[in-house]
């Protein structure tokens, strides 16, 4: 859909309220509580009453998609929407065709029937910047089928090799990537009502203190992040690829691109010179969306740049003003409008040709542009390599499927109960989705993309996506063709339940074993006792340094220390006994165990944490207390078999005022700055100020 001016900035003023208003209750919320955090917002993006963005994904009213700025719509607030973006019959004022329709089908409206909430906007995200693609199972499968070979895949994996030994071995590299994590996870913690700071990310407050690699915990997680994103990068087929990202599909309503071309909008707005400068030398972009079902749903686009478009549109106006008055790109074009305004105001996304029989969204497995994205990729070497191929015709009667009755009620008029039997539906319907993709990647290894037996299981996940209430099943009569696919799967997915498992022999075949030694090798790096030995932060170290010195000429000081060494001795102890028997008493390793061994020690860490900490008085007594908890944890886990998770005890209990001291003395030696640790109740203000992310 499109979207004038006014009305992008009349949505924005709103949201912007939106967000001050939660920030305001956040504040009186914390006032009443006892908390410190009493500031107003000052962002400069949320004092601007013009959106600084061109797209936004949500709702307004039953209408469901995309809409982006287009500056020709002229003053005041007006939206235009596709009938392919109506997903729900609601009865709209602002929609103005709303009530002849309903007579048309023999539905007469009453005056009940109308709510002002119907005719509201919902703003899902707005389009900020673009997500950074990378490859999938699914993406090497396809393209292998397209004439990719193993060396380039091979080349992908190198880089994602590198990658994790970076995060190793780089500081910077480390922030940057749990910092991207760090935000993910605030912003669902803010929207799932989270606050809680054990559920803080305790790696990235370590690596933003710039902490010493040597300290035994930071070692620790560095190492678990670095098998964890390994492992996930190799059972996801998730290798990085360059020139590529995640972007929404916007269709060309000025008709300037002609069938099967395209234009990539990524850091215009931004003034990102590097990236402009490899999309305008690029003649081609791969375009795939997620998920991809056929050898054909991804399509080869040729890349059309500026220069190009402001050419175009300069002798379309020409031509419109000077010969065919009537002839106009749009129902709301002017004859001097210049159709070009419209790429060059847009921040992001791939515009994708609007000409031809049939669109290159629909290709792409059926996509439309009501907030689809899609897998561009505009990198040449891997352009050259994919051959051409006929996208899947999905209008074939085996593509069809009528709606259900529940799917044509009017909204308003739906009962409680249709909508309880949707969800749960809808949650059986993911399950066998999830099921048949499966199946579908093994049948691909196995028979090859596009084989017979691969498009009978791609037809059926392809209809379970868009159709909920009917419930896509592979035939009995085909049992029989596909009994190798039930019986085993490739070793690259892992054996199955009831599933055996045989070497593949294709492209994830090979990478996944390609990979393994390129991880072994890191990760015997990242865990080299000889090279990473490991001692205990000399910061927190000097503050029982201190006392220690000062207790010499004091007696009073030297039995504070003894008291509070004991203390923290006995507390460890008494937490690590209490947890083996709460361990004990667990039988099950589901994920509700582990729900519960996670509250369980959530309890215990504000318990000891009140008993150890919070009861001393001062800040200084409360900093001594916490350094005297994290040697005498190191002390335990040394001595005996305090180990794994264990030895993190005192990083649970007192992280914020550990993480402080380091800070502040890492600062200190600088002279500049202040610490750049934050408590979770100031990082919260900071995310709302910001308008739902953090620069």
């Amino acid at each position: 859909g499109l979207i004038s001016r006014d009305g992008i900035d009349f949505v924005w003023c709103s949201y912007k309220k939106y967000i001050q208003a939660r920030e305001s209750e956040y504040v009186q919320w914390n006032e009443k509580s006892g908390g410190d955090c009493q500031e107003s917002s000052d962002d400069e993006s949320l004092e601007d009453d013009v959106c600084p963005y061109t797209s936004f994904q949500g709702r307004i009213g039953g209408f469901k998609g995309m809409w982006v700025l287009d500056e020709r719509l002229g003053d005041g607030i007006k939206v235009l929407c596709r009938y392919s973006q109506r997903k729900v019959n609601l009865p709209m004022r602002s929609f103005l065709s709303f009530s002849d329709e309903c007579e048309k089908m023999g539905i007469h409206l009453k005056e009940s029937d109308f709510d002002d909430l119907y005719d509201t906007v919902d703003v899902c995200s707005w389009d900020k910047r673009p997500k950074e693609g990378r490859l999938s199972l699914r993406t090497i499968q396809i393209l292998e089928y397209r004439g990719v070979n193993i060396e380039f895949f091979k080349k992908c994996a190198d880089d994602g090799t590198k990658w994790l030994s970076r995060l190793h071995e780089d500081s910077n590299a480390l922030l940057e990537h749990v910092s991207k994590r760090h935000i993910a996870m605030i912003s669902r913690d803010l929207r799932n009502n989270l606050n809680d700071v054990f559920d803080d990310d305790l790696l990235f407050r370590m690596a933003c203190v710039k902490m010493e690699k040597s300290e035994p915990v930071y070692a620790q997680k560095i190492l678990q992040l670095v098998r964890k994103e390994a492992d996930a990068m190799r059972k996801k087929g998730r290798y990085p690829l360059k020139k590529c990202k995640q972007l929404r599909l916007i269709p060309d309503h000025t008709q300037l691109l002609e069938e099967g071309e395209a234009f990539i909008a990524v850091g215009y707005a931004s003034g990102k010179s590097s990236i402009i400068k490899d999309i305008e030398k690029s003649d081609y972009a791969l375009a795939m969306r997620s998920p991809a079902y056929f050898g054909g749903d991804l399509v080869k686009l040729k890349l059309v740049n500026r220069k190009t478009l402001r050419l175009r549109a300069a002798h379309q106006v020409k031509v419109n003003g000077s010969f065919f008055l009537s002839k106009t790109c749009s129902v709301y074009d002017e004859t001097d409008d210049d159709p070009y305004r419209f790429f060059d105001d847009l921040n992001v996304g791939l515009v994708i040709s609007s000409r031809g029989g049939r669109s290159a969204a629909d290709m792409m497995s059926g996509g439309d542009f009501d907030g689809d994205e899609a897998w561009v990729c505009w990198n040449t070497d891997l352009c050259k390599l994919v051959q051409d191929h006929p996208a899947q015709d999905t209008s074939t009667p085996e593509f069809v499927v009528d709606k259900a009755r529940q799917e044509k009620i009017l909204a308003c008029r739906v009962s409680l109960k249709q909508r309880a039997e949707f969800a749960l539906h809808y949650r059986y319907h993911q399950t066998q989705l999830g099921k048949l993709s499966t199946t579908l990647d093994s049948a691909m290894d196995r028979f090859g993309v596009d084989s017979p037996e691969s498009i009978i299981i791609a037809t059926q996940a392809f209809l379970q996506v868009d159709h909920p209430y009917k419930l896509c099943e592979i035939k009995q009569d085909h049992d029989h063709d596909l009994v190798e696919v039930y019986h085993e799967s490739p070793h690259w997915l892992g054996k199955r339940i009831n599933r055996g498992s045989y070497i593949s022999e294709k492209a994830l075949g090979v990478l996944y074993d390609y990979v393994q030694s390129k991880i072994d090798a890191v990760v015997t790096v990242c865990d080299d006792k000889d090279k990473t030995a490991t001692r205990l932060n000399t910061h927190i170290m000097s503050i029982i340094n201190a006392a220690t010195q000062k207790s010499l000429h004091d007696s009073v000081m030297r039995r504070q220390l003894s008291e509070l060494q004991n203390k923290m001795r006995l507390a460890i102890a008494d937490f690590y006994s209490e947890h083996k028997k709460f361990k004990e008493a667990i039988t099950d390793d589901g994920e509700d165990a582990v729900n519960m061994t996670m509250e369980w020690m959530k309890c215990q860490y504000r318990y000891w944490r009140k008993n150890l900490v919070d009861c001393e008085d001062g800040e200084d007594a409360k900093n001594l207390a916490s350094a005297i908890l994290y040697e005498e944890t190191w002390r335990k886990s040394v001595e005996s078999s305090f180990q794994g998770e264990h030895k993190m005890f005192a990083w649970h209990v007192a992280r914020d005022r550990l993480l402080r001291i380091i800070g502040d003395a890492v600062q200190k030696s600088t002279g500049i700055g202040v610490a750049p640790t934050l408590l979770r109740e100031h990082e919260k203000i900071l995310y709302h100020r910001r308008g739902g992310y953090i620069s």
